[in-house]
């Protein structure tokens, strides 16, 4: 497969985000919006757009005959995921005492798996690879949405050691993924109504606009640009972009895999932190301080980290 990204492409990529997160700044820097309106659509994401989104992607894109080693992907974006965690896990002791430890340890183990690297495939590549490429993230979704939307909030809101709440655990996110793969089974892949799928899937498109606005007015809220705390956030972008991407490159170079496998795995490996830590950070009252500035410095750095570790892929994987 020809692999030909370039720096103009993920600049692009990235620049929309950051169009998109400047605008929802200058609302609120405007008082156009309101913190109380923020927290609003922030809930609002996480219980009715983030649950349309996931039901009409999985249900249009997603077929158990097609791809029946399907499961390869969740499980994959499981074991990112929780390996990014105990990397968190472990980096965490030498920072000195800060006190967000599961903010910390959250930031470094979920990732931006979805819009972004969905840029960059629809940038770079065309026909049977790009929709091929496109399946692959799809499934990568549904393992990550189900962690993130389940162990992300109960850990943030301590329930992990204390109480495992059925509310917390099946939140909106979560059942909207259980809920698809089941209809997928019994229904079929495409098998969702028109007059249900077109109007969730006009609802789930506002999904990634709303967030960005959403993650831009908490970015003014929380100073993002200048955090209280440096040292956590730096540690963090260093695990998250350099660290992980390095440790990953050195297992799929080994791992007996087709290559557009081991492109795609890698792809996400080298992502900025989620944005939707934000969203969830304000659904579980979490330190949204420190999310605001991971989230903003990683997609910040990833402009030139991406490209770098993609051309060091094109020379040690492909040779």
């Amino acid at each position: 497969m020809d692999i030909d990204f370039t720096f103009s492409t993920v600049v692009i990529a990235i620049a929309k985000l950051f169009i998109l997160m400047f605008s929802g700044f200058l609302l609120r820097h405007w008082n156009i919006i309101n913190d109380k309106f923020t927290e609003m659509m922030s809930l609002l994401l996480v219980r009715i757009i983030f649950p349309a989104l996931i039901i009409t992607k999985t249900i249009a894109h997603f077929s158990y005959t097609e791809f029946p080693n399907w499961w390869f992907f969740p499980v994959m974006a499981m074991l990112f995921s929780l390996f990014g965690l105990l990397l968190g896990r472990i980096i965490y002791p030498f920072l000195g005492g800060f006190g967000s430890k599961r903010e910390f340890i959250s930031s470094c183990g979920f990732y931006n798996c979805g819009y972004l690297p969905m840029n960059l495939i629809l940038f770079s590549f065309t026909g049977l690879l790009a929709d091929r490429l496109l399946v692959f993230m799809f499934l990568y979704i549904i393992g990550f949405n189900l962690l993130m939307w389940s162990l992300g909030p109960i850990y943030l809101s301590g329930k992990l050691t204390r109480e495992l709440k059925m509310r917390i655990f099946l939140n909106p996110p979560v059942l909207a993924t259980v809920f698809s793969l089941l209809w997928v089974a019994f229904f079929g892949q495409g098998s969702l109504p028109g007059i249900i799928a077109d109007p969730l899937s006009q609802l789930g498109q506002a999904s990634f606009p709303l967030a960005m606005l959403v993650l831009g007015s908490f970015l003014y809220r929380y100073k993002a640009f200048a955090p209280a705390n440096k040292i956590p956030v730096l540690a963090s972008l260093i695990t998250k972009l350099f660290v992980f991407p390095a440790i990953v490159l050195g297992m799929i170079y080994f791992a007996p895999l087709n290559m557009d496998y081991k492109f795609f795995l890698f792809l996400e490996a080298i992502m900025p932190a989620a944005v939707s830590l934000v969203i969830i950070g304000s659904y579980t009252s979490s330190d949204n301080e420190f999310f605001s500035s991971i989230v903003f410095y990683t997609h910040l750095v990833a402009i030139f980290s991406i490209p770098l570790w993609l051309t060091v892929f094109r020379i040690v994987v492909r040779g």
